[in-house]
């Protein structure tokens, strides 16, 4: 999966109304819905710690994992079907579900990935236009998930190189 171009961490082209993105947008190579129910990932290795379901009025469905070693929650959202529980424990690179549309299957299909560098207060947080908050909590997915890797600290599944 890459970021769609328009879709990054506090993306300025994200339509204002919606408040700021939070997050990065990952779509599959042949853009469109050509990712839909393809197998999501688990970033690194982690316990899930929530499992929810049809979040209105955007998120659909939501998994968020915490992830001990680097110290983050990783939230994938916009699943079409989730394969984990709350409480399970996950290895880097295991199915935890698949890519969905969200927003009531309006949106294109695309997995949002948003790294949490603080819980929030619920797992379906959206700062809307509240930039200190967003930093507060949130931090950069593809510098995070850069950074990472080059420390060694992720194991990245052959699926998944370019």
């Amino acid at each position: 999966m890459k970021p769609r171009p328009d879709a990054g961490f506090m993306d300025p082209n994200y339509p204002s109304e919606m408040g700021l993105h939070t997050g990065v947008d990952l779509n599959g190579p042949f853009g469109g819905d050509s990712d839909y129910g393809q197998p999501v990932h688990a970033i690194t290795d982690g316990r899930v710690e929530a499992v929810l379901r049809n979040v209105p009025p955007m998120w659909g469905n939501i998994v968020v994992i915490w992830h001990p070693g680097p110290g983050i929650w990783a939230r994938y959202a916009h699943l079409k079907d989730i394969y984990v529980r709350r409480c399970d424990v996950v290895q880097a690179g295991q199915v935890i579900g698949t890519v969905g549309k969200g927003y009531d299957n309006r949106l294109t299909a695309h997995l949002h990935l948003d790294i949490l560098i603080r819980r929030p207060e619920r797992w379906d947080d959206w700062p809307g236009h509240d930039r200190d908050r967003l930093l507060a909590h949130y931090t950069d997915p593809w510098a995070f998930l850069q950074r990472q890797a080059l420390a060694g600290r992720m194991e990245w599944p052959e699926r998944w190189r370019v």
